[in-house]
């Protein structure tokens, strides 16, 4: 066969060579069948976006199986034989939709509804295996969501469980039925090089189904095989020194340098590899499935004793990728990686290797050899084959245990990974045999053999000799200094706490120190919950009703549409940015005919083809002081920096290409780059002044004078739908459709780009795949990139950014440093207070947010006493930008830094020195302090930490209350337009605020409901175009909500002013008799209005919220898990409870994921960014968040100075999450009173608080670690 055949939603494909070899499944479901509800973001099987369900025949059990793939890692030549379900064929308006998609619309589990389909896909392909609530629970880290913080979405997926509680089941029963409505169904495209066929039944003619499937690329070639002597026919023929095997091809999400080479053979349907049987060992197949051996491992423990330890395997091996990858990951793919690069963290090795697993390798002439895995990462693997691995039976002698230590939950690189196996004497316990195996030291060590040598023939269970193992293990243990991973040091103390861990869990119960023994069990997370607890007033309905999202089926269908959801246009092309490698100088030469010598590409694009000016933004407006070019041609500012667009056939091959592009500079000066705020400070230039805080007076009662500095970081906004756009030529202007939060940006800016007017750009946005504040200007350099190549080319083009380009250019949350001094009383009240804050604006002053920090830094505080100054500085770093709370989350996270410092000084309660210092008017924190402290049981809870922390060294737990008043300010405006149809009374609204997953569309339409007294079913909400708001401020500041129902108000109020004289001419008239008399009166039915933030009605307010935190940490490793958190919230008289509490939710959970997990690293040589893709930038997954999640709406709150009685809520969250530290700082202080410290003395913690942080700040010495 010259072709590769399979089926999507039922449907035949056939691909062959017209189409590129290296197409992923998830770039031919989308531009060439035209099925956009699968969609991509990280492209490593983090996200979960892509995910597809596939049903074929597994080799290793003979049966048909369905299960979920990433279709961005799977090559489309590689589905053979596959029958692939994609989210459209679950259900959709035309089919109805399915029971999964309904729940986790009606649970409110999608918000910008990016992620969704990923998510229903997920759980689509676990349906059938009737899990239990905790099963389900830990299968899906395989999904990220930044919007929500996963409650909704577990509650959703749990309520699907055998076992599903009675909670769950009643919120089932009380889903109602959706109204949908018919639309045509996807079409699918006929062209040549995708043929479709509707057979319902197909089979794949060939007169042998095994024979090879080739494909000619001209010099590149395809294969698939089905048999081991296929495979070396094709070495004979091809030679072995250009091929790569596939199975399932996931090793490229985890090692970038792997590219596909002019042989690729595909060798996942080779069943002899996918076998497994027992002689005296396990003989694996080398392809099996990591899935599919970790449930060999689990039926395998169960029923053989020499083989239990495979119970330890296969929960560790639960722990590698997550399961759409191990569905078509397999063992020797991981351990090739391991081949290729020594330095790759593999646990299946680690884990093999302990027991001395052995792999037998084929070699041409049907060579067969065996040798152990150390031997085999230095065997010359050019033309050979791993036929399979042999796990040896374990004796009951043996105690085998192993340890992953990550910087999340699941789906994560370890940093450090262990696997300990001795075997002891059971009468004497003494060591017969030990092996100790480590992962992430470095490429050359294995085995801890020093040790290993010293432990034989000892009884480990006593100080002298552990002592004497850890002091061999610190001598040899010598991890390699890599700037993207934790410290050789801390590397090292965590293998060493790993190793204890080890000895704890084994000894006997009679020899240890009962404080001791709960350092030998691992953090177990229980099954999540939450709880949600607020009031509503049906009086008003719709108005306060917590209605389901307007756009939540749809999005869990698939059938929200984005930008890049945009069918596939005739003549469109794709562009992607060439970066600089370079942090200074000037561009040179850019090989542009090299480029253009690959086939397909179009055309390359460097500065000197623009026509307008070199600049994605606008200086004159709001927040925006210079020019940043769209491309760097002199003065190169940061390494990473757009130089050229690549613009090519397909998007993977625009943006390989782009990678590829050689560049040459001039005028580059070998100085290392500025890239922190303290080098950034010894530079004046560098350096401008910001806001200030005057002091009214100072006090005389100064007892203690406490001195620090608070540092945060920058955090990148994650959101799930890349920078994009499509820019169609129209007419004589273009269609631009942005990812955009600010249409007038866009419009503006790429007007002024291409030298056109602004009439001649049109925005239209209908919904964003998450903001954050990360789309108000950043998307527009990629909406200009769009437009000239649209403009030059007058063809429309796609660009979507790759993950790595986002995190490279994009700017992020402003990095911010606190240097305060504050003299206090006895009672800790603050009677002066100096401080200095410092923002990291990135190579540009652009979108400045010093006033924010400023204003917020205050909190709930008396300024009286306060000085404050500001500054911000510029380092050779992309512009910094807008990110959720943008100053505000800084200001406040510093002034409780400082509030927690003082407690510690004086010794106090930190929530008796808060309300000591907190402003005595216009302040509801201390009632809402007393009502939380109530319903959360705070002062139960803190006697039993007390009693835990007393009576266990090795974990401790805290309890903190943390506290947020954030001062709400109307800011620019936002415009509405209101039309009502005579035909049947029906409404549509177009606003200027950008619908990204807040929930603004919803509440819109309900505001807009109740203001004309007519069914929420009678609106809808349409697109945001720049003609109709034109003008308008960008989508930010949490303001939007309430700002477009101001205007909304106001434009039904002119409505109902015009309908006033139709409606007295008749008796009771229904709303649709009414309509239809105005109509027929030829009464303008269209009103628009905008509002300003100068109108009368509007004044700004204050939000406060209360949150208690409780923290159980790991000392050993510096892991930790959030065991419960309460949040209270005023939102005042909220349009959507629902809504709001999803807000709260997701808000909080991005803010725990900055300031414990969330870091960005750099190259302090190059300045180029280390950690630019989801596996090294790690977000919390849904394992990370609370395991306890109770959120509380304040009762009996109305807003007078709000809209209907509203309070905004989208950034409260993420400034109620700081306490996260403190919580964390509390479990570490106890932990360092047990090694001898000071307890109160105040000490230094890195922010984020990773697994490094919180080893460095325990400093616990390797001679505590002791047994009785």
């Amino acid at each position: 066969m010259t072709c590769v055949e399979f089926t999507v939603n039922g449907q035949k494909c056939t691909v062959n060579n017209l189409l590129h070899r290296d197409t992923s499944l998830s770039a031919y479901i989308r531009y060439f069948l035209g099925l956009p509800g699968t969609k991509a973001m990280c492209r490593q099987g983090v996200c979960g976006a892509c995910i597809v369900n596939v049903s074929a025949r597994r080799h290793t059990t003979g049966e048909i199986e369905t299960f979920s793939v990433n279709s961005c890692l799977v090559l489309v030549f590689s589905c053979h034989g596959w029958d692939i379900t994609t989210v459209e064929a679950i259900g959709s308006r035309g089919l109805g939709y399915s029971e999964f998609q309904k729940r986790i619309a009606a649970f409110h589990g999608t918000q910008c509804g990016f992620c969704t389909p990923g998510w229903v896909m997920q759980m689509q392909s676990l349906l059938p295996k009737n899990l239990m609530m905790i099963e389900l629970e830990n299968s899906f880290g395989s999904n990220t969501c930044r919007c929500t913080g996963y409650r909704s979405i577990f509650d959703t997926i749990k309520s699907f469980a055998v076992d599903a509680s009675p909670e769950l089941c009643q919120q089932v029963d009380d889903i109602e039925e959706l109204a949908t409505c018919i639309k045509d169904r996807t079409r699918i495209c006929n062209r040549k090089c995708s043929e479709t066929n509707s057979e319902d039944d197909w089979t794949v003619l060939s007169a042998d189904p095994e024979a090879v499937i080739t494909v000619h690329f001209g010099d590149k070639i395809f294969f698939k095989v089905f048999r081991e002597d296929q495979i070396f026919q094709l070495f004979n023929s091809y030679g072995v020194d250009n091929y790569l095997f596939i199975d399932g091809n996931t090793g490229r999400a985890v090692v970038h340098e792997i590219e596909y080479p002019a042989v690729v053979i595909d060798i996942s349907a080779v069943s002899s590899l996918k076998q497994y049987h027992f002689d005296q060992n396990l003989v694996l197949g080398a392809n099996i499935s990591l899935e599919e051996c970790l449930e060999i491992f689990k039926k395998t423990a169960a029923t053989m004793d020499d083989f239990k330890y495979l119970e330890e395997f296969a929960k560790h091996l639960d722990l590698v990728a997550q399961i759409p990858v191990r569905n078509i990951g397999s063992l020797a793919g991981n351990l090739m990686l391991k081949h290729i690069k020594p330095s790759y963290r593999s646990d299946v090795f680690v884990l093999f290797e302990a027991v001395g697993a052995t792999v037998t390798i084929r070699g041409a002439g049907n060579f067969l050899v065996s040798m152990s895995l150390p031997d085999f990462l230095k065997y010359d693997m050019r033309g050979k084959l791993i036929l399979n691995f042999e796990l040896p039976p374990q004796g009951p002698n043996h105690i085998i245990r192993s340890y992953k230590v990550m910087p999340r939950s699941q789906n994560a690189l370890a940093i450090v990974n262990a696997a300990f196996n001795i075997k002891i004497n059971p009468s004497t316990s003494v060591i017969e045999k030990a092996t100790i195996v480590y992962g992430n030291i470095s490429a050359a060590f294995i085995h801890a053999t020093q040790t290993e040598k010293y432990l034989k023939g000892k009884n480990v269970f006593s100080n002298n000799v552990l002592q004497g193992a850890i002091s061999r293990l610190n001598t040899e243990l010598v991890p390699v200094d890599d700037p993207a991973e934790p410290t050789p040091a801390i590397r090292k103390k965590m293998a060493i706490g790993l190793f204890y861990k080890f000895i704890l869990s084994i000894a006997p119960i009679s020899i240890l120190k009962p404080i001791y023994q709960s350092g030998g069990t691992p953090l177990t997370r229980p099954l999540s919950s939450g709880k949600q607890d607020f009031q509503t007033d049906s009086s008003l309905y719709p108005l306060n009703q917590p209605v389901q999202k307007l756009e939540a089926i749809i999005q869990s269908s698939g059938e929200a549409r984005y930008v890049n959801d945009i069918p596939p246009l005739p003549k469109e092309v794709f562009g992607a940015f060439v970066l600089s490698t370079v942090h200074n100088g000037d561009v040179d030469v850019v090989d542009v005919e090299g480029a253009l010598d690959i086939p397909d590409v179009i055309a390359v694009y460097t500065a000197k083809d623009i026509p307008g000016v070199n600049s994605f933004t606008f200086p004159g407006f709001q927040l925006q002081k210079e020019d940043e070019e769209v491309l760097a041609d002199t003065n190169i500012k940061y390494y990473g920096q757009p130089v050229a667009i690549v613009v090519a056939t397909s998007e993977e091959l625009a943006t390989s290409v782009a990678r590829k592009v050689k560049v040459t500079y001039k005028n580059v000066t070998n100085v290392a780059p500025v890239l922190t705020i303290n080098k950034a400070k010894l530079d004046k230039k560098r350096v401008i002044s910001g806001d200030t805080m005057e002091p009214k007076g100072r006090g005389t009662n100064v007892r203690k004078v406490i001195k620090g500095v608070f540092e945060v970081g920058a955090q990148y906004h994650y959101y799930l739908e890349p920078l994009s756009c499509v820019t169609i030529p129209v007419d004589n202007g273009f269609e631009v459709h942005d990812v955009t939060q600010w249409m007038d940006l866009t419009q503006g800016a790429v007007s002024r780009f291409l030298n056109i007017s602004e009439s001649d750009v049109h925005v239209k946005v209908r919904r964003l795949g998450g903001g954050f504040g990360g789309k108000i200007s950043r998307n527009v350099q990629v909406a200009c990139a769009s437009a000239l190549v649209a403009k030059t080319l007058d063809r429309p083009c796609r660009f979507i950014l790759p993950l790595d380009t986002n995190l490279t250019i994009a700017g992020r949350r402003l990095p911010c440093q606190c240097e305060y001094e504050v003299g206090v009383d006895n009672d800790g009240k603050i009677q002066y207070l100096n401080a200095s804050l410092t923002e990291d604006d990135g190579f540009s002053h652009n979108e400045n947010v010093l006033s924010y920090v400023v204003s917020s830094f205050a909190n709930c505080y008396n300024t009286d006493y306060f000085s404050v100054k500001s500054f911000a500085v510029t380092t050779d770093l992309p512009s910094n930008t807008f990110a959720r709370a943008p100053g505000t989350l800084e200001g406040i996270a510093s002034i409780e830094n400082i509030m927690e410092h003082i407690a510690v000084a004086v010794n106090k309660d930190p929530t008796d020195v808060r309300l000591a210092n907190m402003v005595k008017e216009e302040n509801d924190l201390p009632t809402l302090i007393n009502t939380l402290k109530a319903s959360a049981e705070y002062e139960r809870r803190s006697q039993e930490i007390k009693l835990f922390n007393k009576n266990n060294r090795w974990r401790k737990k805290s309890i903190q209350i943390s506290v947020m008043l954030f001062p709400v300010i109307y800011y620019g405006n936002y415009t509405a337009m209101v039309s009502i149809y005579r035909g049947d009374g029906s409404v549509t609204v177009t606003t200027g605020g950008i619908e990204m997953g807040q929930g603004v569309n919803t509440k819109a339409a309900q505001v807009c409901a109740y203001e004309l007294g007519i069914p929420l079913e009678k609106v809808t909400i349409i697109p945001n175009y720049s003609f109709v708001a034109a003008n308008n401020i960008f989508s930010g500041s949490s303001i939007v909500s309430e700002s477009v129902c101001f205007s909304i108000i106001k434009a039904c109020n002119t409505l109902k002013e015009r309908l006033k004289p139709i409606k007295d001419q008749m008796i009771n008239p229904t709303w649709e008799e009414l309509i239809k008399k105005a109509g027929d009166e030829l009464i303008d039915l269209t009103a628009t209005y905008m509002m300003t933030d100068k109108e009368p009605e509007l004044q700004g307010y204050n939000v406060f919220a209360v949150t208690i935190l409780e923290v159980e940490l790991d000392v050993l490793t510096g892991k930790f898990q959030i065991s419960r958190a309460d949040i209270l919230e005023d939102v005042g008289l909220s349009a959507n409870p629902k809504i709001d509490v999803g807000q709260v939710e997701g808000a909080y959970v991005q803010g725990l994921s900055y300031f414990t997990s969330e870091k960005l690293i750099f190259d302090k040589t190059t300045g180029q960014l280390l950690t630019s893709d989801a596996l090294s930038y790690e977000v919390y997954l849904a394992k990370d968040i609370p395991v306890d999640f109770r959120v509380n709406l304040r009762y009996n709150s109305n807003n007078p100075k709000g809209v209907l009685g509203s309070k905004a809520v989208g950034e409260m969250g993420i400034c109620s999450s700081h306490g996260i530290i403190y919580a964390l700082r509390q479990c570490i202080r106890e932990s360092r009173i047990d090694s001898g410290y000071d307890a109160n003395q105040w000490f230094d913690m890195d922010l984020p608080l990773t697994t490094e942080s919180i080893l460095k700040a325990l400093n616990v010495k390797n001679f505590e670690f002791i047994l009785y």
